[in-house]
């Protein structure tokens, strides 16, 4: 569906402006991997989509409910404390830019807020990182 992908794309440019100074933010997994901090998109899902009403002719009513997926990376020299501590830090990012998000600029997006996170740490012999999955719940409506 159109309405997940434009969502994401929305909430790309807000995470461009909502993530501190210096982490490096990309639509996909890549850019420069000497980054110690970057945020990117990953999986994007329609879940579920359900017809609203029955009625005639070609164009019906249908909520759309998906998921798109924030991943982050945080790498520090040998501080998983800090790494985890900074990671919780993009993690508000990330829920600041779906507050930020105008909703008006995706045709059909009713609400756009975090549902669940994961955040994992550990030590390796390039330092300590701990890494975020922030999984964002989408809900819309569109005309098919």
């Amino acid at each position: 569906m159109a309405l997940i992908f434009d969502t994401k794309v929305a909430l790309f440019n807000a995470l461009k402006t909502a993530v501190p100074a210096g982490v490096q933010c990309t639509f996909a997994e890549k850019g420069d991997t000497g980054r110690k901090r970057q945020v990117w998109l990953g999986a994007s899902t329609d879940e579920d989509l359900q017809p609203v009403a029955m009625r005639d002719g070609a164009r019906k009513p249908t909520n759309v409910n998906g998921y798109v997926e924030v991943l982050a990376i945080v790498v520090t020299p040998g501080d998983p404390i800090a790494a985890e501590r900074s990671i919780y830090e993009l993690r508000d990012s990330v829920a600041g830019a779906c507050t930020a998000l105008d909703r008006t600029t995706v045709p059909g997006l009713l609400d756009l807020r975090p549902e669940a996170s994961t955040v994992e740490t550990s030590e390796t012999t390039d330092g300590a990182f701990s890494a975020l999955t922030v999984r964002i719940k989408v809900r819309g409506r569109i005309t098919t």
